[in-house]
């Protein structure tokens, strides 16, 4: 195991035990906007991972979800999502978790999910392949899309626009009704690691923050997942508009998704 990925987990696993402790107590909620919330767990998760990243590597840059982006003008960028799940964990629904990847340029190099309430740690180096809790996972083959479960990723930025909102509602309905279940879970990064590891089939994530999915999708990869955008081409560093899970799954469903 590499140093990037040893400090990641321990800040995953340090952050991931005080949500813990702090899961199911009352929460006071601040509004960032109107579909966007905080709490103070998000921040002091944050400072918890900061504090670990930084001092270890304080020349790189961070791009965390409540602090933004520290520029150090380094080839070598952390995302942080310090609470994947927000809005389930002030609810208290046990179904968030922690998202910590580094990139070097556009090249995710290592990436951690952690959810801690089910003790459930997901990593991947790149060329390394991914796993759970020390296991190897690898993805669905379900090829069926009438027996499969897809789970949809709506970002923020969805809301900033009427059309394109107006767009993302219309592909909400038409992922409805060509699947099994759709599954729209508030946690994404959680949900990437659920593609990595086969306990869903496919994740169409529109117009996702970045600090949601850079480490759930190199796990992802490295399981076996086929990556790509909506025109068909393979995912690429920028891509707002994804489709994932297996190739049978992508090349019946992408035709239909470049209207969007």
């Amino acid at each position: 195991m590499n140093r990037y990925l040893e400090v990641a987990k321990e800040a995953a696993l340090k952050a991931g035990e005080f949500l813990k402790n702090e899961f199911g107590k009352k929460q006071t909620v601040t509004f960032k906007s109107a579909h966007d919330i905080g709490l103070e767990a998000d921040v002091k998760s944050e400072e918890i991972i900061l504090r670990i990243i930084t001092g270890n590597f304080p020349e790189h840059n961070v791009y965390s979800e409540e602090t933004g982006k520290i520029n150090n003008r380094s080839e070598f960028t952390w995302f942080v999502d310090p609470l994947d799940g927000t809005n389930n964990f002030a609810a208290g629904i046990p179904y968030f978790g922690i998202s910590i990847a580094l990139l070097k340029n556009e090249e995710t190099l290592c990436g951690v999910v952690y959810n801690p309430v089910s003790g459930q740690f997901f990593e991947a180096e790149s060329g390394k392949g991914a796993s759970l809790n020390g296991a190897a996972i690898f993805p669905s083959k379900i090829e069926d899309r009438k027996k499969a479960v897809i789970s949809f990723v709506k970002g923020h930025a969805t809301y900033d626009d009427k059309k394109i909102f107006e767009k993302s509602l219309k592909l909400e309905e038409f992922l409805s009704q060509s699947f099994r279940r759709k599954l729209s879970t508030w946690a994404p990064a959680l949900d990437w690691a659920l593609l990595a590891s086969g306990g869903i089939d496919l994740l169409v994530s529109y117009l996702s923050e970045p600090e949601d999915f850079y480490a759930g999708a190199l796990i992802a990869k490295e399981a076996g997942v086929a990556i790509k955008n909506f025109s068909g081409e393979d995912f690429k560093f920028g891509n707002a508009k994804i489709i994932a899970g297996n190739n049978a799954l992508i090349e019946k469903l992408q035709p239909e998704l470049s209207v969007f």
